[in-house]
């Protein structure tokens, strides 16, 4: 059978708004106290509490991350033998440098142009139209190949 809460709440409403006016101003601190009180720390760091909370994961918080049993080292570590690595690892080589040299010389080629055309023609005016042709030049000749 289903019964309205509403009364309820009315009288609950009623019953607080009575405490509330008889109590002291001492009975309002503990309450705000209890309230708002200091935080219990987190068991773990913050992202393992979120990463527990927000994942199916039901172990303990925060994890154990210390080797244990069989996986703990007994005795020196092993020293890499000399010339074990010859024929495995050869000399390094670089890809893509005379595409940059072009590309970067490109790009200084077409910043003395600027330069050039700066210092012969900054009383017209017409400087931001000529730089921004010139970059669009430049990133052309950096992006083409």
């Amino acid at each position: 059978m289903f019964t309205c809460k509403c009364p309820l709440i009315g009288v609950f409403y009623a019953y607080y708004k009575a405490s509330d006016l008889l109590s002291t101003r001492q009975q309002h601190v503990d309450i705000f106290n209890l309230k708002m009180g200091p935080r219990k720390p987190l068991p773990a760091s913050v992202e393992d509490v979120l990463a527990d909370f927000a994942t199916p994961y039901r172990g303990r918080v925060p994890l154990n991350w210390k080797r244990y049993g069989t996986l703990i080292r007994k005795g020196p570590t092993n020293k890499p033998k000399i010339g074990s690595s010859r024929g495995k690892i050869g000399k390094t080589t670089v890809r893509g440098v005379k595409k940059v040299l072009s590309d970067l010389e490109a790009m200084i080629k077409a910043i003395q142009e600027l330069e050039a055309y700066d210092t012969k023609k900054r009383a017209s005016g017409d400087l931001n139209k000529y730089a921004k042709a010139i970059v669009m030049k430049a990133t052309a000749n950096i992006t083409k190949s």
